[in-house]
């Protein structure tokens, strides 16, 4: 894969290359034994059919830098994208430096919460894209007690929009994102009528990746329907008695669906 290219069209091409929009989610339970050995493993076996890895502080915290470059490298040989979740949500300058360090370790985007701001959120997607980096920004997270902060409104102060005087925070999430060019928006799979508003709103123009598919109660049909481009699946897979078949099954579904 060119790393001279964006990741957008890095993980777009894998994408339509290995004709799957699965990213594996690898967050593996605490005390897991030889976790380097555990992820390497995971990887090799279902590299066909996913375009990209999530990998959390469930793996980036415990693994050295040797070991996760090694992650890293192995991922790229398998033509895969390397997604950090790490809800980055700091001034510029911190944001700057996790993004040069992530890129270091190979790493090729990072989620990145956009309660910073605009300016903060823009200043960051730019450095990123100066490195060729990718940028998703958490718009709405897919577990049940998020509507108590994506979900609330805000005023809209005087003299920003007089279209409004009040704006749920995924939606100034969702609009600033969009604003500034991130690579992509995460919004719950498991919510439908939220994927439904923005994905008309973005015009398709803003790619949605959806976590909380199976294990939070997000139907695959359902949430491609709705708008997702991406899907965020990781327990559903890994957790059970065969994760080759499990995602075997989940490929051939998303296949015959023609999404």
């Amino acid at each position: 894969m060119d790393k001279s290219d964006s990741f957008s069209n890095r993980i777009n091409a894998i994408k339509r290359e290995k004709s799957s929009n699965i990213v594996l989610a690898l967050d593996p339970p605490y005390g897991v034994e030889n976790l380097f050995d555990y992820v390497c493993q995971i990887i090799s076996q279902l590299h066909d059919y996913v375009c990209a890895i999530k990998l959390n502080f469930h793996v980036i915290l415990p693994l050295s830098k040797i070991e996760l470059k090694r992650i890293t490298q192995i991922a790229h040989d398998a033509n895969l994208q390397i997604i950090a979740d790490l809800k980055l949500n700091d001034i510029f300058d911190t944001n700057q430096v996790t993004i040069k360090y992530l890129s270091s370790l190979g790493f090729d985007s990072v989620i990145v919460n956009p309660f910073i701001g605009k300016i903060s959120l823009k200043s960051t997607v730019d450095y990123a894209h100066s490195l060729n980096f990718g940028v998703l920004s958490l718009v709405y997270m897919s577990h049940a007690d998020a509507v108590e902060g994506y979900g609330a409104s805000l005023s809209i102060p005087n003299g920003l929009d007089t279209s409004e005087s009040s704006k749920p925070v995924y939606r100034i999430f969702y609009d600033n994102s969009k604003s500034v060019g991130v690579d992509g928006v995460v919004v719950g799979g498991n919510r439908l009528d939220i994927l439904k508003e923005l994905g008309s709103k973005g015009n398709g123009s803003v790619p949605i990746y959806s976590p909380g598919i199976i294990t939070q109660g997000g139907d695959i049909k359902k949430a491609l329907e709705a708008g997702s481009t991406y899907l965020i699946i990781g327990r559903a897979i890994v957790n059970s008695d065969s994760p080759l078949n499990e995602i075997k099954n989940i490929y051939d579904l998303i296949k015959d669906l023609k999404y």
